[in-house]
């Protein structure tokens, strides 16, 4: 008995302990998060990361399940590369690789453990995406590369970093702060030999990146073909560089004619040319340019094969078309005045052609194609004298006026002739014996004439001519605007011309003339164009000067009609019309005795008078006046007319309709009602207007019903102009 107690007494103590032990666990989930120096990586979209190389970074693991398990969690840290193991949360490390976070609980009651795991695979940034490239971005294949010749070269490092540094050799010695680096022969030269360069930058993230490179400047060779060259046109001219490199040293000669292999090439033709030689160690490619031009042969023109008379000479012309400074040549030098000049003068000495030819060369040297030549025939004695030439004796012309010139022949046979007056211009018609001339060069200039007869031989002759200053007229008055009825006086002077002594012309001539004055007697309404013209006593014009008067008086109306009238005894009140005209003064007068009335626009008539309203402008100090005769007429303006009778088919029109007549009667507050024998509204406005003008045509309003012949009761209210009312009924008969 006691034995099956005690069994009975440990099975119970065994269920408490069980109990207690359930209640210390429920289940839950467990989702493992990662943070990776404070940034959540797990969960996430990748789970490698990277991490400067040789910086210590922080691990933390956390269940971020929902409904996590209850109790303590227990974290490990494990990295599968390096197979630490870390029983901590978090954890502060410099070893890279792949870390397990696993998150565990202990279940008490199944004596059990659950738990859950990921991975993060943590790594170094490296300096792979990082490196130094050429100018134009060309990756450089190798470990070396040569900067040619003396030019600088500039090399780049990979855009998108920061904090750029350039050394050379070692961090002692910077050399650019950019992610560009110029090389140049300051900073690198070739008894140096090769030189590491080397840069250091920060990626996004902050950490350390670098690339080295090797350079090495290659000074075993250069190129250089000369200054540009300026060459007389056709020179062919043999370009090369005048240091020629051992065949040891150079790999290839390329021409930009696209000729290779050679050192040398011979052109013709203008243009830039280059040479590219590449090294045979570096490869190194360098070039030169030199531009050739060549002077275009200059265009001549030349005196025209011409004959010349027995005894007489020509002037020869060689014009050069081109810059430059030029020599002339001219052949043969027999009978020229200087044959090295452009112009010489020629004076042959034997009868028939010669021919006169002319070389030109430029400052360079340059002659080649330029050369004219033109023939002058010297023409046999001739058995008659020659002719003479007179252009007529020195004169004076007006300022801009045409005048006629006369050249005479005198001849002992009679001939034909060409004209050629000169200098120009100012001839109308230069090639005729009697040219006009126009001229505004005031002063005194010479004028030639040359005419040449049948067999070629020429004469000149000249004359002077002088041309008067240009004549000017100016009046005293300018363009104004004066009273109608007014004088107005005008006087003109004038300046220039031939002599001090003026006549002067006035148009139109509705005025009377004195002289210089013009006198304008009574100004009409309008503008009136004065036109004033001054001529000296040489007969010499001057231009029209126009002057505009405009004569103007003022504005003013009373009534349409020289009459007007009052009715029913009232005062009329008189409105002088000035079409709104600022500055008018208006004053009202009676008009036999001329006694002053009243100032201002309105006058107020109570009696039978003519009046008339007189008006000033006050800045012109022109008047004006307009006269009206008041009649008062004795009579009842209050008056109402309604017919009796109407018919809608009457012959007068006016009969037709049944209408409201009246005076001074007012729209506002009108009634007019018309009622058929049964007390039905057959018709009613409240428009006088309407009443008065249209009535009823027998119709019911709005209604083509057309009523029958009957009487018909009508009511008129409303009232006068003056407030006063009126309510007036009867009865009108329709006929139909």
């Amino acid at each position: 008995m006691a034995a099956r107690f005690k069994i009975y007494l440990f099975l119970f103590f065994l269920f408490l302990l069980l109990q207690a032990g359930s209640n210390c666990f429920a289940s839950g989930s467990i989702t493992v998060s990662i943070q990776l120096n404070g940034v959540t990586i797990i969960p996430g979209g990748a789970k490698n990361v990277q991490v400067c190389t040789g910086s210590i970074f922080n691990l933390k693991s956390a269940n971020v399940a929902s409904s996590p398990p209850s109790g303590a969690a227990v974290y490990e840290w494990k990295n599968l590369d390096s197979l630490r193991t870390i029983n901590s949360n978090p954890i502060n490390t410099g070893d890279a690789g792949r870390w397990v976070a696993t998150i565990k609980y202990y279940n008490t009651s199944t004596a059990s453990w659950i738990s859950a795991s990921d991975t993060v695979f943590v790594s170094y940034y490296t300096s792979s995406g990082f490196k130094i490239t050429t100018s134009n971005g060309v990756p450089i294949a190798g470990s070396n590369i040569f900067v040619c010749g003396s030019k600088d070269s500039t090399f780049l490092a990979s855009p998108g970093y920061t904090d750029y540094v350039w050394y050379k050799n070692s961090t002692a010695n910077v050399v650019s702060t950019t992610n560009s680096l110029t090389v140049t022969q300051a900073m690198l030269s070739a008894s140096e030999g090769t030189v590491s360069f080397f840069v250091t930058a920060k990626n996004a993230s902050g950490c350390d990146v670098s690339a080295q490179q090797n350079i090495r400047r290659d000074n075993s060779f250069a190129v250089n073909l000369g200054p540009d060259q300026v060459l007389c046109s056709g020179t062919p001219v043999t370009l090369s560089s005048p240091v020629t490199p051992p065949p040891s040293v150079i790999f290839l000669y390329k021409w930009s004619t696209g000729v290779s292999n050679v050192a040398s090439i011979s052109v013709n033709t203008a243009g830039t040319y280059t040479l590219y030689v590449t090294s045979n160690g570096s490869k190194c490619v360098l070039n030169s340019s030199v531009k050739i031009s060549y002077i275009a042969p200059p265009t001549i023109t030349i005196t025209p094969d011409t004959s010349i008379c027995y005894n007489t000479s020509v002037q020869l012309n060689a014009n050069v078309t081109g810059n430059g400074t030029y020599s002339y040549a001219w052949t043969p030098a027999t009978g020229l005045s200087n044959p090295s000049v452009s112009n010489p003068v020629a004076t042959p000495t034997t009868v028939g052609p010669t021919v006169y030819t002319v070389k030109i060369t430029d400052a360079l040297g340059c002659s080649g194609g330029s050369s004219k030549s033109t023939t002058i025939t010297l023409l046999a004695p001739y058995t008659h004298s020659y002719f003479t030439l007179d252009a007529g004796n020195d004169t004076a012309f007006c300022y801009d006026k045409a005048s006629q010139l006369n050249a005479v022949i005198t001849a002992a046979s009679p001939s034909t002739y060409t004209w050629d007056w000169g200098p120009g211009p100012g001839f109308n018609t230069p090639d005729i014996q009697n040219p006009l001339f126009t001229s505004t060069d005031v002063g005194t200039k010479k004028y030639g004439v040359t005419a040449t007869d049948v067999r070629g031989c020429k004469k000149t002759d000249s004359l002077l001519i002088m041309i008067h200053p240009a004549l000017t007229v100016t009046t005293s008055f300018t363009d104004s605007t004066q009273c109608v009825g007014n004088t107005v006086q005008l006087y003109a002077s004038a300046s220039g011309g031939s002599s001090s002594v003026y006549g002067f012309n006035f148009s139109p001539p509705n005025g009377v003339v004195s002289g210089n004055q013009f006198t304008y007697l009574q100004l009409n309404e309008g503008t009136e164009v004065i036109s004033v013209t001054a001529e000296d006593a040489k007969g010499c014009q001057s231009p029209a000067v126009n002057v505009n008067i405009t004569g103007y008086r003022p504005y003013i109306k009373v009534a349409e009609g020289e009459d007007t009238s009052a009715f029913g005894g009232d005062p009329l009140v008189l409105v002088a019309d000035i079409k709104n005209k600022p500055n008018i003064k208006i004053n009202w007068y009676e008009q036999f005795t001329n006694n002053f009335l009243v100032s201002g626009p309105t006058y107020t008539s109570t009696k039978d008078e003519t009046v008339y309203a007189f008006c000033m402008d006050t800045v012109f100090a022109c008047t004006n006046a307009d006269t009206v005769n008041v009649k008062h007429l004795e009579a009842n303006m209050y008056v109402i007319y309604i017919p009796n009778v109407f018919s809608p088919e009457a012959s007068n029109e006016e009969n037709q309709k049944l209408k409201v007549y009246g005076t001074l009667i007012q729209e506002d507050g009108f009634s007019f009602r018309i009622y058929n024998q049964w007390g039905q509204l057959v018709y009613q406005t409240n428009s006088f207007s309407e009443a008065n003008t249209k009535g009823w045509s027998g119709e019911i309003k709005n209604n083509s019903s057309k009523q029958s012949s009957n009487v018909y009761t009508y009511t008129v209210d409303g009232k006068f102009f003056d407030g006063s009312t009126f309510s007036r009924a009867g009865t009108a008969t329709m006929l139909r």
